[in-house]
């Protein structure tokens, strides 16, 4: 387990394509106010997450990010507070590396990440947004199909 206080992307931000940051505000519970129902995510890096996690489960390429403008959505320190994220990271960069020395990289262990997130986020609001029901439940449904499908 990743120590606590472990967090290798401290000073690495999480960047997304600027046409993401409507869809990662919208569904983030940023007010107070905000309905769960419509906004299913607590923070912005939870859907950012999902999105990684999502075009990993159905085997998706890494997008290039240099190709997008970009937009700094979340900070690297984010990840001490869920040191469990880090851990996540680190074993995508594994799976995708084809040497453990990826682990003492964490630029590019985020930028795969982040290429990650941006072939996932279309998926993801594909799924808060595909059918009439309230985007939690949309999202509940299709995260559940995805998972009875065979790993890509």
């Amino acid at each position: 387990m990743a120590d606590r206080y472990y967090n290798p992307f401290q000073g690495i931000d999480v960047n997304v394509p600027v046409e993401f940051h409507e869809h990662l505000t919208r569904y983030s519970q940023r007010e107070g106010r905000a309905v769960i129902d419509n906004s299913p995510f607590p923070r912005m890096v939870d859907m950012w997450l999902l999105a990684v996690c999502i075009a990993a489960r159905l085997g998706l390429e890494p997008a290039d990010a240099t190709k997008y403008k970009t937009v700094k959505v979340i900070e690297g320190s984010i990840f001490s507070s869920d040191p469990w994220r880090v851990e996540i990271l680190m074993l995508l960069g594994l799976s995708y590396a084809d040497t453990v020395d990826i682990v003492s990289e964490p630029r590019k262990i985020m930028a795969l990440a982040n290429g990650l997130a941006i072939a996932g986020l279309p998926k993801v609001i594909e799924m808060l947004t595909d059918s009439a029901g309230e985007p939690i439940w949309n999202l509940s449904d299709s995260i559940e199909k995805v998972l009875r499908r065979k790993a890509a």
